[in-house]
């Protein structure tokens, strides 16, 4: 009995030691993320290592999170300074907007909500971009035209996929010591639905 406990094959200590994976991960891609430019080669690698090492449970998770993020570096750099270029143009038109409607402004007011929501298009293309540099290799134009084609042929998976990331970075904010497990979780999580739209191609290319 005592045997079977302590055994590494026990279901408990496999979930045990993906959840503390989860962990590890989440605190790999915050760390590699700090310089902001490499988010998206950090994401891609924490995208990738949770898929293979948590979902598939496969060895080396660390070693593939690390090997991903060097290889996919410079195509993630092409792409990801595009996006916080984006985001700082979208939040200097937002604080603007926000403060026309605080004034009483009601068309201001009206376009606070469009910009949030319209954000949300470019954060989705984003996601799926890192997520599809994980599993195929692309040059940074074809890489965000694919992104986009499958963002909007897939739409209420993106919308759930962005939903979960958003949720995500709103928990962080609220408690910021959940951003040592959240992001490896909302990967975890959403590879549930970006796989099933993956599945085709990959079958295409002769992988699982």
């Amino acid at each position: 009995m005592l045997s079977s406990l302590f055994n590494a094959n026990n279901p408990f200590w496999r979930t045990f030691a993906r959840v503390m994976d989860l962990f590890g991960l989440s605190l790999c891609w915050l760390f590699c993320s700090i310089p902001l430019v490499t988010l998206g080669a950090s994401t891609t690698a924490l995208y990738d290592a949770v898929y293979h090492g948590v979902r598939l449970g496969e060895s080396g998770d660390y070693v593939r999170f690390w090997n991903t993020f060097r290889a996919e570096l410079k195509t993630s750099l092409l792409v990801t300074l595009p996006f916080l270029v984006l985001v700082v143009v979208y939040l200097l038109v937002f604080r603007v907007t926000y403060a026309m409607a605080a004034a009483g402004n009601q068309a201001a007011g009206v376009l606070v909500y469009a910009y949030q929501l319209l954000s949300c298009v470019p954060l989705a293309v984003w996601l799926f971009a890192c997520a599809i540099l994980s599993r195929f290799t692309f040059t940074p134009m074809a890489l965000v035209r694919t992104a986009c084609r499958l963002v909007f042929a897939h739409l209420p998976s993106a919308i759930v996929v962005t939903a979960v990331v958003l949720l995500v970075r709103s928990v962080i904010l609220w408690w910021p010591i959940s951003v040592i497990l959240l992001p490896a979780l909302a990967a975890y999580t959403v590879s549930f639905f970006l796989e099933r739209i993956f599945a085709p191609f990959l079958k295409q290319n002769g992988e699982e």
